[in-house]
């Protein structure tokens, strides 16, 4: 091959090579290692574990984060998002001409051989500038859906605990009914006695049968129940509706908060992914804007081509933005997304604090409730209960002054189940909101 030949040669590769370069952003590796960590139970297809005979919520939730189909989607969503980034900051192909003289008197076939190379025909090389802004502005939408994937994950782990929490006082409810029919089915046996001997009515024996009939009913009414609990949480957990769970065996314990109320709002304004993401949106829209403004630097076009040993060739061409309605009515709607943008990150940020309000006014007058129902009423309707139904069973109580009594208790009971359950899941929705495990906050974070 003669030197003109390997110089010709030479220059195409280097020039498709070129063409064929992305303008990668910076902080794009780093992106992508985030990506490969997150993704590693995923791409590494790690066994989704099966639950113990009794789940706590610790097993639930380690089952949900590698089974549900929500959250692997985000993952996905996220790892296509990094994808783009290479394809908005690379130049258009490059396009290789061939052409070649068939009627050219004496001319050697060499030299009625014309090679060209040009870029792709349907796209200008755009200003470098804006491959590195277009680069950037579509990292930030994959920071952005890593942001919401971790959004994702407290979404799942409140949704899992809310489940499992109600399956937990409808346990409690269960039990406390059930306790109810047992006290009920006692009374019916000693009015049924009394009748007998002559010293309580046919209707007093009447009211406690219906009275045990109802709360029968109403043991069956809440036993129905369970299997549609049952059914949402193995939903979260990719399993068969039916697949057994067992229930709770008593109201959780309620998790300790060990920060200020005001340090919490701090940490949570401060680590909110679904914040930080709007934020990462915006920094997108402002590369956007910057991409739209660059819409008046000219494209350009190039091109070379060899013929042979007789001549070579070199070609440009400047695209003059001459679409100055579009490239600003482009401009104008890049401001308008921005400025979109930034309103609802400001929505966001004012409905984030409300919330944490909200949450925690909630759970500070459940954990009164729970005190005064737990201390004060609950102990002395047990009580009160006690010794109406000795001088109940002696005769110097009145059947519906028993059952008043009883069903009194009854109600505390689960009146306190109640207010414990809902101060768990006010401090569930505190977690998922601000992206915070309770168990992991160091307790002089807001000293």
């Amino acid at each position: 091959m003669t030197p003109q030949r390997t110089t010709l040669f030479a220059a195409l590769a280097a020039w498709t090579l070129l063409l064929g370069c992305a303008i990668r952003p910076e902080g794009e590796k780093h992106e992508r290692d985030r990506i490969a960590l997150a993704g590693q139970a995923y791409e590494e297809a790690v066994p989704v574990p099966e639950l113990p005979e009794a789940p706590g919520p610790e097993d639930l939730l380690r089952r949900a984060f590698l089974a549900n189909a929500a959250l692997k989607a985000r993952y996905l969503e996220w790892r296509a998002a990094i994808e783009q980034v290479p394809q908005d900051a690379s130049p258009p192909n490059a396009a290789l001409t061939f052409s070649y003289l068939f009627d050219a008197g004496m001319l050697k076939s060499w030299d009625r051989t014309t090679l060209g190379i040009t870029n792709d025909p349907m796209a200008n090389i755009p200003f470098p500038s804006k491959l590195s802004t277009a680069g950037r502005r579509a990292l930030e939408v994959a920071r952005a859906a890593g942001l919401r994937f971790e959004e994702a994950k407290f979404l799942l782990q409140k949704d899992v605990l809310t489940a499992w929490l109600d399956l937990a006082l409808l346990s409690e409810s269960i039990r406390i009914q059930d306790e109810l029919s047992s006290v009920l089915r006692l009374i019916e046996a000693q009015t049924s006695a009394r009748v007998e001997s002559g010293s309580a009515g046919q209707q007093d024996f009447l009211r406690a049968r219906t009275e045990l009939d109802l709360a029968t009913n109403d043991l069956l009414n809440l036993r129905s129940r369970v299997p549609a609990l049952v059914a949402r949480l193995n939903a979260l957990l990719d399993r068969p509706p039916g697949a057994p769970i067992s229930l709770p065996p008593a109201i959780p314990a309620p998790r300790p908060l060990p920060v200020e109320d005001d340090d919490l709002l701090r940490l949570g304004a401060e680590r909110s992914p679904a914040l930080a993401a709007l934020v990462r949106e915006i920094a997108g829209s402002r590369e956007e804007l910057h991409l739209r403004k660059q819409d008046w630097f000219p494209d350009f076009g190039l091109n070379a081509s060899n013929t042979g040993d007789l001549s070579r060739t070199l070609g440009g061409m400047l695209v003059l933005p001459t679409r100055v309605e579009a490239i600003r009515a482009g401009i104008r709607q890049a401001e308008a997304g921005l400025g979109a943008a930034e309103a609802l990150r400001i929505q966001y940020a004012n409905d984030l604090a409300a919330s944490f309000v909200l949450n925690l006014a909630v759970l500070r007058n459940d954990e009164r409730q729970a005190a005064l129902f737990d201390e004060a009423i609950v102990p002395r309707a047990r009580q009160t209960v006690q010794i109406l139904l000795t001088a109940y069973s002696a005769g110097r109580a009145g059947f519906t002054d028993l059952l008043d009594a009883e069903r009194t208790l009854l109600e505390a009971r689960l009146a306190l189940a109640r207010v414990r359950i809902e101060r768990e899941k006010a401090l569930v929705a505190i977690e998922t909101f601000a992206a915070i495990d309770v168990e992991a906050i160091d307790p002089l974070a807001g000293r």
